[in-house]
C-alpha cells in the first residue's frame, strides 16, 4: 500500500513539473507550440473502469482549458486495488496546440 502511495505521489509530482515547463518554439519556425499535462483521478469497481474514468476526467480538464481531443495523447494510466471490489486510478495526458 505504501509503495502505491509513493508511486502515485511521484506520478503527480512529475505531472506537476511537466505542467510548469515553458512552451516550446522551433528554431526558424514562426509558430509557437504550447504543451500542457492534465491529470485525472477516479475510484470504481474494476481497474479497467477506474482507468477509463480517470482518463476521461483528464480529457475533461483539457477540454475546459481549450484543447481538443485530437491534440492530446495518453501518457499513463495506473490503477491500484484499495479493497475487495474497489480500485483507485490516476491518468495523465499531454496536450499540444
Amino acid at each position: 500500500m505504501t509503495k502505491t502511495l509513493i508511486r502515485g505521489g511521484a506520478a503527480i509530482a512529475l505531472a506537476g513539473l511537466a505542467a510548469l515547463t515553458p512552451t516550446v518554439a522551433h528554431a526558424g519556425d514562426a509558430s509557437v507550440q504550447e504543451t500542457r499535462v492534465f491529470t485525472g483521478f477516479a475510484s470504481e469497481n474494476s481497474p479497467k473502469e477506474a482507468k477509463r474514468d480517470a482518463e476521461k476526467r483528464a480529457r475533461q480538464n483539457a477540454l475546459i482549458s481549450g484543447y481538443l481531443n485530437e491534440q492530446c495523447v495518453l501518457l499513463y494510466a495506473n490503477s491500484s486495488r484499495l479493497g475487495p471490489g474497489y480500485y483507485w486510478a490516476d491518468a495523465a495526458i499531454s496536450c499540444t496546440r
